[in-house]
């Protein structure tokens, strides 16, 4: 390979690489249109659809045995007979045969019934699972846009509170030259604006972890940098708590899942009992057999078909223990589902009772930091109109000025609980989705 194809094929490689590990989104971005990249790439999804796909399969698998049962079969043989030669008599013998037999089951006293029936709720209970986890995965990605979010608006204010830092540091030195500050204004001045460069540092930190954390979710590489449509500053509809707490009851997905998984046990105890009793099957069966005889003197052909058909009735008699074992275990498995399905009850009664009273208490501190804001404005206003007149110390803007961002982080993270707050209730109600 000369030079020149040595560099076109190494800029088309290059080209191959940087088209495999390029952002695959690009321009603004939605809450919703993020969810929808989340399912498509999150591997829990996968997880939860083979699960079900295994929950179907194993339906499919006890139904098999309500249906009849076909086999075939068939065989061919050669006999010969050494010790005598064809002068004596002795002849080769062929034989082929061929067979379907056939078996159904009559009736077992519901016990392969009541299997198929356990097997159908467990199906149910593993789709009320893959809905939970797609719920979680929904949250998950909720959660962390909302982050992002937080993280940029933190790095908003304090990018703020760095310039007016750097306002008030050019205020300082004017000031001290015309003679109305001393020189410790300045050097103190000088020092805020070093701290507000070391909290725009830690913000800007924050926002590449945000990120980071959005990729993972994800499980690409979203663009850079990322720009997100929604904010925090819209409200969600309002759901009472009573409300609230009677639709998690009915449709939460892990209420439900216990519900069926309780069903499904109570359904394999009645068919582990069942096991003590008789069962009635049916068979039958259609066979053909040909064999040939050559000796000397000629040779025949016999064919004979066998057909039979019956019912046979099956008595369990001692088994080692074994019915009576899993008759056992299917109790217990009663009972664990049984008191699975009151532990999750009161565990979803009360996280919604938790989201729900952190999503007022959050709403409560919307409203408290959003006249923080405006006091903390005004009183900056005010300071620094007295420190331009001499009368305030640098010390009284620093304040002021301090007070102002913590109170625009105080509001940015209040909205921020509260729409976490509101996406972890819907999860705990139900009804979470994109």
């Amino acid at each position: 390979m000369n030079n020149r194809r040595f560099q076109e094929f190494s800029r088309h490689f290059l080209f191959a690489i940087i088209f495999l590990v390029a952002p695959t989104t690009a321009g603004p971005l939605s809450l919703k249109e993020y969810v929808t990249i989340v399912l498509k790439n999150n591997p829990q999804g996968k997880i939860a659809s083979a699960t079900v796909a295994a929950s179907q399969a194993a339906y499919e698998s006890a139904r098999s045995f309500l249906l009849p049962n076909v086999n075939g079969s068939a065989g061919i043989s050669r006999s010969e007979s050494p010790g005598l030669s064809a002068q004596q008599g002795g002849p080769d013998k062929n034989s082929a045969s061929a067979k379907i037999t056939g078996q159904a089951l009559l009736y077992d006293f519901g016990q392969t019934l009541r299997q198929l029936q356990a097997s159908d709720k467990s199906f149910n209970a593993a789709k009320y699972d893959s809905q939970s986890v797609m719920a979680s995965t929904i949250l998950a990605a909720r959660l962390a846009y909302y982050n992002y979010l937080l993280s940029a608006q933190v790095l908003l204010v304090n990018t703020d509170a760095l310039q007016q830092m750097n306002l008030h540091y050019d205020q300082a030195k004017i000031l001290y030259e015309v003679g109305k500050q001393a020189r410790i204004t300045v050097t103190k001045a000088k020092v805020d604006v070093a701290n507000a460069e070391v909290n725009v540092i830690h913000a800007k930190n924050a926002v590449r972890l945000a990120k980071v954390q959005m990729d993972l979710v994800a499980g690409l590489q979203m663009s850079e940098p990322m720009e997100l449509v929604d904010s925090l500053s819209a409200f969600e509809d309002s759901i009472g708590l009573i409300e609230a707490q009677n639709l998690a009851m009915k449709q939460q997905p892990e209420i439900s899942s216990s519900k069926a998984t309780l069903e499904a046990a109570r359904l394999s105890l009645i068919a582990a009992r069942a096991a003590f009793l008789p069962s009635l099957n049916a068979n039958a069966s259609l066979g053909w057999g040909a064999q040939s005889a050559y000796a000397i003197k000629g040779s025949d052909f016999n064919n004979s078909p066998d057909c039979s058909i019956g019912a046979d009735l099956s008595i369990p008699i001692y088994s080692g223990g074994f019915i009576n074992a899993s008759v056992k275990k299917a109790g217990a498995a009663v009972g664990k589902s049984e008191a699975q399905l009151e532990a999750t009850t009161q565990s979803v009664s009360q996280q919604v009772q938790q989201y729900f009273f952190q999503e007022k208490d959050a709403l409560q501190r919307i409203d408290a930091t959003n006249v923080l804001i405006g006091e903390a404005d005004e009183s900056l206003k005010m300071s620094q109109e007295r420190f331009r007149a001499g009368v305030a110390t640098s010390l009284e803007i620093t304040d002021a000025e301090i007070t102002v961002a913590n109170a625009r982080i105080s509001n940015a993270q209040a909205r921020y609980d509260y729409h976490t707050a509101h996406a972890n209730l819907l999860l705990a109600i139900g009804i979470l989705h994109e």
